[in-house]
C-alpha cells in the first residue's frame, strides 16, 4: 500500500471522527461509547429495612419513628433497662401523648412528656430507672418496688417480651419482639 493511500485513509478517518463529534455536540445526537473492561458496581447505601420501621401518614406528613435497640437484661440492675427510639423520617415529631408499652408491664405504660420533640435523625434512649430527662434521654421513673424480684423483671421481661410504640391516638407505629428464638422487629399492619 502506498504512503499517499495511507495518508488519505487517515485523513478520512480523522475527518469522519471530527464530523461525528461536531454533529453530536451541535445537534444533541447520542454517540455511544463502548467500554471494554471490568463492570463497575455502585456501592449500595444503607437504608432501614422495611421490617424495622412502620411508615405512617400522620397529620399530613410521613413519619418513620422506630425502635432501634434495646437492653432488656442489663448486667447491673433490672432498672438499667433501656430502649432506643429513632426518627428516621422527614420531619420533627411532637411525641406528646405517645406511649411505650410492653406485654409484660400491663399495669404500667410509659408516656412521653408533654412537649417532647424528636428531631430528624435523633435517637432517644428511654431508661426504666429514675433520672433527669434531657433531649436524648428520658426516664420512666420506675423503682425497685415496681420490679418483680423473683423474675428479675421490670418493664421488660428477661426472657421473652414484645414492645409497642403508640402515637397519641393509641395507633401502633412500631413493634418488636424478642425471646428464646432471638430478636425481631416487625411492623404492625393497621
Amino acid at each position: 500500500m502506498s504512503n499517499k493511500f495511507k495518508w488519505m485513509i487517515a485523513a478520512v478517518m480523522v475527518l469522519g471522527i471530527v464530523v461525528i463529534a461536531q454533529a453530536s455536540v451541535l445537534n444533541d445526537i447520542y454517540m455511544p461509547v463502548i467500554y471494554v473492561g471490568p463492570t463497575i458496581t455502585p456501592v449500595p447505601t444503607a437504608t432501614p429495612k422495611p421490617s424495622d420501621c412502620l411508615v405512617q401518614n400522620f397529620h399530613g406528613q410521613k413519619l418513620k419513628i422506630c425502635f432501634t435497640a434495646i437492653d432488656y437484661k442489663p448486667t447491673t440492675s433490672p432498672l438499667d433497662e433501656w430502649v432506643d427510639i429513632k426518627n428516621i423520617g422527614g420531619g420533627l415529631v411532637d411525641m406528646t401523648g405517645w406511649r411505650i408499652v410492653s406485654d409484660s408491664s400491663t399495669n404500667f405504660k410509659y408516656q412521653f412528656p408533654d412537649g417532647f420533640e424528636i428531631k430528624v435523625g435523633q435517637t432517644v434512649k428511654v431508661y426504666t430507672k429514675s433520672g433527669t430527662n434531657g433531649a436524648s434521654q428520658l426516664y420512666m421513673g420506675l423503682t425497685q418496688d415496681f420490679c418483680d424480684e423473683n423474675n428479675n423483671n421490670c418493664f421488660w421481661k428477661d426472657n421473652k417480651d414484645c414492645g409497642y410504640l403508640k402515637n397519641e391516638s393509641r395507633q401502633t407505629i412500631n413493634s418488636f419482639c424478642y425471646g428464646t428464638s432471638g430478636f425481631s422487629a416487625a411492623p404492625v399492619n393497621q
